[in-house]
Parts: structure tokens; sequence; C-alpha cells
């Protein structure tokens, strides 16, 4: 075999199709194969390359390895004389590996080859051809004098931008993209260095290629496209921290300690600080909403010291109530989910501003005059009424008139809808055109997923993987939205999905076709015929979850200090005793409490039975109100949320009255 080829793939189909249909009319006739290892993609890549390549060697990895470790699995099962790494975002020339083969057969010590690659915008991409970061190279690079000086040849040594670009050279480095060398050399040195998770494994391979005696060669007489970056936007971490994390890896590994620690020092700061600004942008990004809330909370204060008949000339006074009522209004709005999700919500606004005024006029009542009057409160409510609310309803109705175009930055951050349709039937279908041709609603479809992967390539937007992996396509895609088709999923589909997601901040919506229930409070969109209903999952806000667990503490302890007295006398006078039973809990956990059961084995008085579960509500492993009392069989049923003492399938007498609670 000539030449074997690997390619490393992680939720890019699109682009390994248009990479695999190009490789296949440059090897066209060459002896070859091709090996994709699949780092774990969720976008059905693995699917389609069963499909439509099923000449190619596949292997299916079940978490992300890493570029070093996935090229290594295929280089292991390569066979080829020479051997190719490429990454699955290119697009290669029809002559470019028969060109870089009768390079190597004409340069005995070329151990190892690139070509030129090219950006998408024709530019050249400046890793094709590197040196090794010693001091004098890196530091320029670190300085940002690279880019000011590209052809100085004291700052431009890291990409070599001083040479001609159509002009074949010996460098010390080639980019990963495309690393084409011989099997003696993989034989020698064996494969990449697993240190590396992404970036610089290349530059590493490279290092150990010159040091085992070959040479290596940039070749301009062909070139690639290489989408840079396709793989890597998708990933979990920051790219720029990773890059020059591994930087730091090849400089301690290969050169002296001196420069290790200098270099280690430029490195960490450079770190550091990306991760203070990467840090910030991102919650800015994700609580865009909650920043303008604060600055219009500032403003309606500040406002309302100026229209208030007897301004404040106490400066203190006013910054003090500005911090304290900004504070409050915010964490008062975050806990009732005003900022969980990206939706403008004016009427949770209003509602967060009605309970901060009552919270900050008792506060003023318990602590008079400690921070602010109750006139500048009275008109600092007023003001804020004015704004928070309003400044949602002024956006949405630009919005709705298409004042504002949904390609605006300012849409995107606070408008845009970024929307993952659940079922590609002819439902799924209607809803998304429906969506795209009314953008005044600032939906954006990012395209379908369903229960199984949908070969179709009709559906007019990208299909994104199964629901079985939702959680990870909402955050690679970046999705404020799923709307659920009942056509495709039952209510009780619609139900685990959720469970699954209730940690992740997503709006739900579902298109009602026979809906027997919705989970929680909902709302009601109308776009033309299509009614999509919003469904809170509120079993685990935060805001619920503490009054429901303050409400059970308060029920069970005032129950069991009342009745406790009376109940236990009289069960062990008709003759109950004190027993323990393992239940059932939330999340298939399995939990002792204690029960009364009758000595001759007979079941009379349920109530009586579970009066000492009341201790289980105390420690919290049960409710007042909850899911079904069952023994602990994890097979029974999957419980969403803790047990109860009572609840809708306790109330409900047609439901299973043999997987109802029952002592042995």
């Amino acid at each position: 075999m000539k030449i074997s080829v690997i390619i490393v793939s992680y939720n890019v189909k699109e682009f390994l199709q248009q990479c695999i249909l190009s490789l296949k009319n440059a090897l066209s006739n060459i002896n070859h194969e091709i090996i994709v290892v699949d780092n774990n993609s969720v976008d059905g890549t693995t699917e389609i390359i069963k499909y439509k390549f099923p000449e190619i060697r596949l292997i299916e990895n079940d978490e992300n390895q890493g570029f070093a470790a996935a090229c290594n699995q295929g280089l292991k099962e390569s066979g080829g004389e020479y051997l190719l790494l490429l990454n699955p975002d290119t697009m290669i020339q029809e002559d470019t590996v028969s060109t870089l083969i009768d390079f190597f057969e004409r340069v005995p010590d070329a151990g190892a080859a690139g070509c030129k690659i090219l950006n998408a915008d024709g530019s050249l991409q400046l890793a094709c051809r590197r040196s090794f970061p010693t001091p004098l190279i890196a530091l320029p690079k670190l300085l940002g004098l690279s880019r000011l000086f590209p052809k100085v040849k004291l700052f431009g040594k890291y990409n070599l931008t001083y040479e001609d670009p159509d002009k074949l050279i010996e460098v010390d480095a080639i980019s990963g993209s495309f690393l084409m060398f011989r099997r003696e050399v993989y034989e020698k040195i064996q494969g990449l260095d697993e240190t590396f998770f992404m970036y610089g494994e290349d530059l590493d391979y490279c290092y150990r290629i010159k040091k085992a005696g070959w040479k290596i060669y940039y070749v301009p007489d062909t070139k690639i496209i290489h989408y840079k970056g396709e793989s890597a936007k998708l990933a979990s971490f920051d790219n720029f921290i990773i890059f020059y994390k591994a930087m730091d890896i090849f400089v301690k590994k290969h050169f002296s300690k001196s420069y290790s620690v200098i270099f280690d020092l430029f490195l960490r700061m450079g770190i550091l600080f990306r991760g203070i600004v990467s840090l910030i942008g991102s919650f800015f990004r994700r609580h865009v909403t909650l920043f303008v809330d604060g600055l219009a909370v500032i403003f309606a204060i500040l406002l309302a010291h100026y229209l208030q008949p007897y301004p404040i000339q106490d400066y203190s006074m006013v910054f003090s109530m500005l911090v304290f009522y900004l504070l409050l209004w915010l964490g008062i709005g975050y806990t009732i989910g005003l900022y969980e999700r990206r939706d403008l919500s004016y009427s949770r606004a209003a509602i967060a501003a009605v309970l901060s005024f009552f919270a900050s006029m008792i506060f003023y009542l318990i602590f008079k005059g400690f921070i602010y009057s109750p006139h500048l409160l009275i008109w600092s409510f007023l003001m804020v009424m004015l704004f928070l609310p309003g400044w949602r309803i002024f956006l949405l109705f630009l919005q709705r008139r298409r004042v504002i175009s949904p390609k605006s930055p300012l849409s995107r951050a606070l408008l845009s809808r970024r929307t993952i349709i659940a079922g590609t039937g002819e439902e799924g279908e209607r809803i998304a055109k429906k969506l795209q041709s009314h953008i005044e609603h600032g939906f954006e479809v990012l395209g379908f997923v369903d229960k199984k992967y949908a070969l179709r390539q009709n559906l007019g937007f990208p299909f994104l993987g199964v629901v079985d992996d939702l959680g990870e396509i909402i955050r690679i895609h970046r999705a404020t939205e799923i709307i659920f088709t009942t056509d495709e999923f039952s209510n009780d589909d619609i139900l685990n999905i959720l469970d699954r997601l209730k940690k992740i901040r997503v709006n739900v919506k579902i298109v009602p076709r026979n809906l027997d229930y919705i989970i929680g409070k909902s709302s009601v969109e109308k776009i033309e015929d299509i009614p999509l209903i919003e469904v809170e999952y509120n079993l685990y806000r935060l805001g619920n979850r503490i009054s429901k667990r303050a409400f059970d503490i308060f029920l069970s302890l005032f129950t069991f200090i009342i009745l406790a007295p009376v109940v236990i006398p009289f069960a062990l006078l008709s003759g109950y005793r004190f027993s323990t039973e393992k239940f059932l809990g939330k999340e298939n956990s399995v939990f002792t409490g204690i029960v009364f059961k009758k000595r001759n084995g007979n079941h009379v008085r349920p109530t009586i039975e579970r009066f000492p579960l009341l201790l289980s509500i105390l420690r919290g492993k049960m409710s007042f109100v909850g899911s079904e009392l069952l023994t602990s069989n994890p097979h029974l049923r999957h419980l969403r949320c803790k047990p109860g003492m009572t609840g809708l399938f306790q109330l409900q007498e047609t439901h299973y009255p043999n997987e109802l609670y029952k002592p042995n």
C-alpha cells in the first residue's frame, strides 16, 4: 500500500464529507487506505461515514481523546509506505498527494513534508512553515512584533513571514493539518506525544523527526484549503489557553531549564490574562440582560433622587441605596428565574421589582433611617418599574416591527433565539419554515434533532444529532430554545428529556397535538397557526427548591411535635412496632426510613404505618408532596423528584396500585 491517510474528526461532518470527496479524487490512481478516527462526535459523523463511505476504516471513540491520541490510534492501524495526517476541515487539490509522493522519492533525506496551506479567503496560513520557538524566535511572537513587522527577519522567524511563499525551503516544522512522512520515520520515533491534547503535537513531532536525522520541507508546488479551527471552535475549552499550554509543554520538554523558567513566566502571565478576559467575556455574553438591568437600575435610582421633591444632599445615602437596591433587585430577579434563560420577560421583571420594593420596605421598617429615606425608596421603585419592564417591552416592539435587524449585534445579544427543533417529521419541517419566514420573532433555526439519526438531506436545515446527545448539542451550538413536535415525541419522551436538561439554561417550547398536560407554568406564543407553548420545568428552580424545603421542614417538625405524643403510644398499644424499610429515592438513590409494622404482618392503617416517615422528610429524603413512595427496586421506576407522603400518584386510584408502597 502506497499511502495511509489518517483523519481525526470531531463534530464537523459537513467538512469531513467535503474532505473525503476531495481526497478520493487525489487518491484515484494511488493504492491507498483512509482511516477516520472519530472523537465522540454528536452530529452524526459516524453514521454518515458508515452510510456514505462504507469502504473507509472507522474508529469510534467513546470520549474525546484529543488529537494526538486519536492520530496514534489511526497510525497503529495503518499499513502504507507513506503516512498522512490530515485535518477534516481541509480540501486538497487532485495532484496534492501524488506531488508529495514524487517529492519524497526524489529527495531521500526528507523525513516529512507539507504543502502550501491556504485560508478560506485565499491567504497563506502561516502555520504551514515554522521555526522552533527558541528564545529569540518566540519572544517577538509573544510580544506581537511578528505581526507588526512580518517582513523583518529578526521578528518574523517563527512563521518565516519574510520568505517567499512560493519557494521550496527546508523548515523546522510544518502544520499538523497536513503532515506527510515516511513509514521509516514512524517506525523509528513512534507516534505523537499524547501529553499534547491539542496543538503543539505537530511541532513536537517535527522536532523529533529532525533530531532523528531527517529533514523537513515546505513544498509549495501544490496546495490545500484549511478551514482553520472548525473542530476547535466546538470544543469545551479555550483554544488560546490550550495553544499556549502546548507551547509550554514543548519548551519544558526540549529546551534548557533556564530558558524554560523565563518562557514559562511569560506563558503563565499570558494564560492568566487570557483566562480572566475569557471568563469576563463569557459571563457577560451569558448574562447580558443582567448587565443591562444593572445599568437600568442605577439610572432609575439616580433619576429618582433628582425627581423627588426634596433631593437628599447626603450622597453617601444615595450611594448606599443604589448598591443595596441593585444587589437586592438583581438577587431577587435571579432567584425567580429572570436570568436563567435568555428571554425578555417583562412580567417577571415587574414581579422582581415589586418583591424588591416590599423587601426594601421591610428592611427600612426594621432598620429605620439606617440606609435610605422612604421618599427615595418610593421614587426609586416607580422609576425601576418604569425602566425594567419598559426597556424589554420597547425592544420587543422594535423587533416585532422589524425596526431592528435580526442580524444586528443588539439582536444577537438580546433578541436572538438560537433554536433547535426536536422532530424531523412533517410538523418539524412546517415549524422550521414558519419560523424562518417570521424573522421578527427572533427565531434562528439551527437545525433538527430526533430520536434516531436522519439520513434525509431535504430537511432545509442541518441535522444536528440525536436527543440522547442533546445537552452536548446545545452547548456546541449555543442554543437558547428547543421546540418539541408532539407528532414525533410523546409526553413521556418530553418529560424524560426535560429531566436530563434540568441544569442547562435553555427555553423549552412545545407545539401541542392532543397534549394532555404541561409541566410547570406556561405561556403561549402564536406564530400564524402554530401555538408555541413555553414550558418551565420548575422542579429544580432555586427559589422553588428553597421554599419547598422550608415548607417540608416546618410542617414535618410541627406535625411530629404535636402528634408524636399521641400517635406513638397509640401505635405501640395497638400492636405496631418500629421497623426500617428501604425506599427508592430521587434519581435512583436508596434511603432507609422508619415505619410502623403490625406485629402480625397485617396492614391496617397506612396513615399510622407511615407516620415515622416524617423523620425522613426532616432529613430531606422525602417531601410532603412528591412522587410515589416505592420500595427500593430501581427497575420499578425512575423518580425525577423526591417521594412524597402524598401527591398526584397517591391520589389517583387508577395508578398501578400494585406499585405503591406496601410494607413487607
